[in-house]
């Protein structure tokens, strides 16, 4: 139940991203799984989508997409430069 909440949460926070649409985004943080380490309030594994956006700015996404992409600090997450965007947009829109 908690994860379909996040994933209407993910889509109805994000009517597009990029190129990206709302229900890619929430796909992708399934399929990549996010949800297992991150939630958007609540801190799990990792933080908080809501604290990561406490923390960066958006001007911070390409640095952040690198260290999705690299593995450092955090698990490597394969993705197009559109799907990590996406994703990296989505955690810092949860103000």
């Amino acid at each position: 139940m908690k994860l379909k909440m996040m994933v209407l949460v993910a889509t109805g926070a994000l009517l597009s991203v990029g190129t990206v649409s709302a229900q890619d985004v929430a796909a992708l943080l399934k399929s990549k799984n996010c949800l297992n380490c991150h939630a958007i309030e609540a801190k799990k594994m990792g933080p908080s989508y809501k604290e990561l956006s406490a923390k960066y700015t958006k001007e911070a996404m390409p640095a952040i997409v690198k260290k999705l992409r690299d593995g450092q600090g955090h698990m490597k997450v394969t993705g197009t430069d559109d799907e990590l965007n996406a994703i990296v947009e989505f955690a810092l829109s949860q103000k």
